[in-house]
């Protein structure tokens, strides 16, 4: 029993570190360019790709895919970062004190999550609760000793004055009471277009200036009518960071 395994522990480590070898990019593109274009990875038998080939391209496509997050992720904070200059103040000059999800409480109507920061570290009501590139999610309702609790970004009657990056058009992210996220109150002729970024402006009485409230998913021109979709799902959320600053109420 203990050879097996011991055989098995040994398998485990080849395959992790094989994987680990297939992540470096002159690798995979050796691979790619001297087995694969040379069918050595295609079985003999039924002419099908084995699964080491398979292998190989599921950890290229991970691997590749999470560059492109990463790259997005810095886009977005440079695009937002050059043009902040025209805001009031940019909340990144705001302390910010991390804290960690305990519970999220977001998929029924009272849209609330916990952090495990509290009075004991701060924190007030009305500050305001970010992700880690300035992306607000939501508001501190309840402070405790260790801990607070936090309205979500998508709590319905949700209303933030907010402007577009690109256009400078101005407009209100709504939340409705059946959870639908759109810009509404927008001017006449308002330039706005999918993948737009939308920033909160001075007029708020819950959110800071300067924090990326979301950006355009869906676009309807004719009847003016614009979807939004936040910057970070809190459902894949560990870490927060708290602005040190009670927004005005």
């Amino acid at each position: 029993m203990s050879a097996q395994r011991k055989k098995l522990q040994l398998a485990i480590i080849v395959l992790i570190l094989l994987s680990l070898l297939l992540m470096w990019k002159p690798v995979r593109l050796f691979l790619d360019r001297h087995l694969v274009s040379a069918n050595l990875f295609v079985s003999s038998l039924n002419g099908q790709y084995t699964w080491f080939y398979n292998l190989f391209h599921l950890i290229a496509f991970t691997n590749d895919y999470n560059n492109v997050k990463i790259q997005n992720k810095n886009l977005v904070v440079n695009y937002v970062q050059n043009n902040l200059a025209g805001l009031s103040h940019n909340s990144a000059e705001i302390n910010g004190l991390e804290a960690r999800i305990l519970k999220s409480d977001i998929t029924n109507t009272g849209n609330y999550f916990w952090i495990n920061k509290g009075a004991n570290d701060g924190l007030q009501v009305g500050m305001n609760v970010v992700g880690e590139i300035n992306n607000a999610l939501g508001v501190i309702d309840s402070v405790y000793s260790h801990s607070a609790l936090v309205k979500n970004l998508l709590s319905p009657k949700t209303k933030i004055s907010v402007v577009d990056l690109r256009s400078k058009s101005l407009g209100v992210a709504t939340v409705n009471a059946q959870g639908k996220f759109y810009l509404d109150y927008l001017q006449l002729k308002s330039d706005v277009q999918i993948n737009d970024i939308l920033v909160s402006t001075a007029d708020n009485r819950e959110y800071l200036a300067g924090l990326i409230i979301g950006k355009v998913a869906q676009a309807d021109t004719i009847n003016q009518t614009y979807y939004l979709e936040p910057l970070m799902n809190l459902n894949d959320a560990l870490m927060v960071k708290v602005l040190m600053q009670p927004s005005k109420n």
